[in-house]
């Protein structure tokens, strides 16, 4: 079991203790199910107070919440409570990277080049001149085809699918089931029958990019299928092909962005939120969940709704939509009045 002294902790994040430096912490959890002489970590009044209610021998949360509150409890003193939560927990994670080497159960085709420190797990299928930087880790059952690219530090979890040619950067996180590079869905009538449109273009994932289990990224028609750095991809999400998510975004759960789409940076599009093809969403813009996306959004706005429209346009309809049985209701009476 780990264990830390509390101005350990403090300085692994840049923090400032109050209280009890030496403290040993033993265990970081949430409000709900840190233990005794855990660490845990309130960011707001509503939660300082449930935390000091808590076992914990430690609270991590902001100095200005301090100011009044008298506790025998010690506390780590953070300007950001939730970023440094975050980091620690990875000082008490029972997960360990698996060691570095190459299973004998492994497949490679000719010409692959590998990093320093790699980590190839059983039954891990690699093509031909595919290339893995330094550290990267390859769980079971993985197949990366020819000529694919990943970066140092990169994680591929169980049953990943990266397609030929795809470019993977550094310390990127695919989770498991996820395929990259599929065939784009794009095809041509001609005489009643739909004709598959080659797909000979290719992906591309920069560096710090997390995609969720079961998410689909589809290689380009021609050219490429871009996913910008730092994007945060949940599970379940569908990017079809030549679509460009800028630097910074988030797609959430059960997204689906049509062919050819450009999500500028910063972009946020919550749970079940569908985007039409050959569209622009401006930077900065977050689209409520289950909004549908018809047309170009200006950069900045909140939008809710199908078709997404503003977000204090969409609760005035709903505001509106509400009142709908007692308009109509009114409405009765006063045809009546009227003798209709």
């Amino acid at each position: 079991m780990a264990s830390y002294r509390l101005v350990e902790l403090a300085e692994c994040v840049q923090g400032v203790v109050r209280g009890d430096p030496n403290l040993p912490v033993t265990a970081i959890g949430g409000l709900q199910d840190v233990p005794a002489g855990g660490l845990t970590f309130a960011e707001d009044e509503r939660t300082l107070r449930l935390a000091l209610q808590s076992p914990a021998a430690a609270i991590l949360t902001h100095p200005n919440l301090l100011e009044t509150i008298r506790s025998e409890k010690s506390f780590l003193l953070h300007p950001h409570p939730r970023l440094a939560f975050a980091q620690l927990l990875t000082r008490f994670s029972p997960f360990q990277p698996p060691e570095p080497g190459i299973h004998p159960t492994v497949l490679m085709g000719e010409g692959c080049e590998l990093g320093d420190e790699i980590s190839l797990m059983p039954y891990v299928v690699l093509g031909n001149r595919v290339r893995l930087g330094h550290r990267v880790r390859v769980y079971p059952f993985c197949y990366i085809g020819d000529e694919v690219r990943i970066g140092d530090d990169s994680i591929l979890y169980p049953h990943v699918v990266v397609m030929p040619r795809v470019q993977i950067g550094q310390r990127v996180i695919i989770h498991p089931g996820a395929v990259i590079g599929g065939d784009g869905f794009s095809y041509v009538q001609h005489e009643g029958i739909h004709h598959k449109i080659p797909q000979i273009g290719t992906v591309v994932i920069e560096d710090e990019v997390e995609i969720g289990c079961n998410t689909c990224i589809d290689r380009a028609t021609t050219g490429e299928t871009r996913i910008g750095r730092g994007t945060k991809i949940d599970n379940l999400v569908q990017v079809a092909h030549n679509v460009q998510v800028g630097v910074h975004c988030l797609l959430v759960s059960q997204v689906g962005i049509a062919g050819s789409t450009v999500l500028e940076e910063h972009v946020v599009l919550a749970g079940q939120v569908g985007v039409k093809d050959h569209v622009r969403i401006g930077r900065g813009a977050v689209v409520g969940a289950q909004g549908g996306v018809s047309k170009n959004l200006p950069p900045g706005g909140v939008y809710w709704g199908t078709p997404a429209i503003p977000h204090r346009e969409w609760l005035q309809i709903l505001a509106h939509l509400y009142k709908l049985p007692e308009l109509v209701k009114r409405l009765e009476e006063l045809e009546k009045r009227l003798g209709r």
